[in-house]
């Protein structure tokens, strides 16, 4: 099981988000398809979750904050995809570099 868990259509993005947090001593599950990671997002303590998935997909993830999970948002747009909600979701705006990831998932994580 990985606390952290990646879900991110471009495999490049993918890559590099697994690449800055490992860099950082956390270890991520990496999915380009939300059907694919159900089972590890039901385990994980905070989601990466990228807005360029399908609507139906982005919703659900968008959910999991009411449930508990942390999320960093992978923002392209100026929506509020947090809500408001800043305990449990951090909003980045693409394009990112690896501290930010890093940086929004300690944060994320260190919120009871």
């Amino acid at each position: 099981m990985s606390a952290i868990v990646a879900v991110v259509k471009d495999p490049a993005l993918l890559r590099s988000i697994s690449f800055a947090l490992n860099t950082h001593g956390q270890a991520v599950e990496q999915f380009n398809d939300w059907t694919m990671a159900t089972e590890a997002i039901c385990q994980a303590e905070c989601v990466i979750l990228d807005t360029c998935l399908p609507p139906a997909d982005l919703t659900a993830g968008l959910s999991l904050a009411s449930r508990g999970i942390k999320l960093v948002v992978l923002a392209e747009d100026d929506r509020d995809y947090g809500r408001g909600n800043r305990q449990d979701i951090c909003v980045l705006s693409k394009p990112l570099n690896g501290h930010d990831i890093a940086n929004a998932v300690s944060a994320l994580r260190r919120n009871p």
